[in-house]
């Protein structure tokens, strides 16, 4: 999770109105792919970790995604990341933080954990909260923050 969230911090002044994500894969201890989310509309940090390990034939089947932040389950501007996730052969998911957004909010992982994969959730959350408190206040509030120059 350190990993993902030092990934995740690549994103900072890029990515707003959206979240900072970082995501690892793993698999017996090596690591396979890793994203984050590099800018607003640009590809969540799971589809850059998995189009890496596409374009150079990594095979993820039974590997483990580490996410700072709970994948979506939802389409947008960006497929659903759980999509992603259950058709590579993804068998465990470990995330920091559940995603307050409503079209969110703990669905993904439901999806993921109805379609067999193991889910392991706040696992370094403070951190993970704490690197997205300004999107966290957004989507419960409806209000940006204000910060001082």
């Amino acid at each position: 999770m350190t990993q993902a969230l030092e990934l995740a911090h690549k994103g900072a002044g890029w990515v707003n109105p959206n979240p900072l994500v970082g995501t690892v894969v793993v698999r017996d201890g090596e690591i396979l792919a890793a994203g984050y989310h590099d800018r607003y509309r640009g590809p969540h940090a799971e589809r850059m970790a998995f189009d890496y390990a596409d374009e150079h034939g990594i095979d993820m089947h039974g590997a483990t995604v580490i996410d700072t932040l709970e994948p979506c389950c939802h389409v947008g501007s960006q497929p659903a990341c759980t999509d992603l996730i259950l058709s590579h052969g993804i068998t465990r998911v470990v995330v920091g933080s559940i995603d307050p957004n409503p079209i969110v909010a703990g669905k993904g992982l439901r999806i993921l954990e109805e379609n067999g994969v193991e889910v392991v959730y706040d696992v370094m959350r403070a951190e993970c909260d704490a690197i997205n408190r300004h999107f966290f206040h957004y989507i419960t509030t409806g209000m940006g923050v204000r910060t001082k120059c």
